[in-house]
């Protein structure tokens, strides 16, 4: 138990830093989200999950834009399948230490504000406008690899509009700059 205790922390320690090397101009981002999944058994049976893609690339410190793709499925027993699709942009601003304005809980982690909007549409549907906002939060794991949660207001306007709150959690892959990648991989380097 020592032993796993130490080796915790010895990578706590060793990651130092790693959050603002990961949000520096020409990095890039991938990964993707799993939004509201309800899956309920019995006479009910009503099973619904949103996975959203995305890929960004940082176009200066702490600000990403890229794009994002909707996927859905929403089914109650007994009931033909919906299913929902769309492509979109986002931009994500991640908020630096000074401007968290509380003191930041997880050391290794970072709260961003994400914007999105595109089109798509569910089956037996027209295509409509999407736009969400919201704040969320990422957690660095490693140096690449950061969970996240975020909470979105979702709006689908065009014929049968809804809207409403999303409870996002997911996974983001941070593939660092090339002079960031240089400077891990050779410190004598620069």
């Amino acid at each position: 138990m020592k032993k796993l205790l130490g080796t915790v922390l010895i990578a706590l320690i060793a990651s130092t830093g790693i959050v603002n090397a990961q949000i520096e101009e020409g990095s890039t981002i991938a990964g993707g989200s799993l939004a509201n999944t309800q899956l309920t058994f019995g006479s009910a049976g009503k099973t619904s999950i949103l996975l959203t893609p995305k890929v960004g690339y940082f176009i200066q410190d702490n600000i990403a834009i890229g794009g994002q793709v909707r996927l859905g499925i929403d089914k109650v027993k007994d009931v033909k399948a919906i299913y929902e699709y769309g492509v979109g942009a986002f931009g994500r601003y991640y908020l630096g230490p000074d401007e968290q304005g509380v003191n930041n809980f997880l050391q290794y982690g970072r709260w961003f504000l994400e914007v999105g909007a595109g089109i798509g549409g569910a089956t037996g549907g027209d295509l409509m406008f999407n736009v969400n906002f919201g704040p969320g939060y990422a957690y660095f794991l490693t140096h690449d690899i950061a969970l996240e949660a975020s909470l979105l207001y979702d709006g689908n306007f065009g014929s049968g509009s809804r809207n409403g709150l999303l409870l996002n959690l997911g996974f983001q892959i941070h593939l660092p700059s090339g002079k960031y990648k240089e400077m891990r991989d050779n410190p004598g380097a620069l």
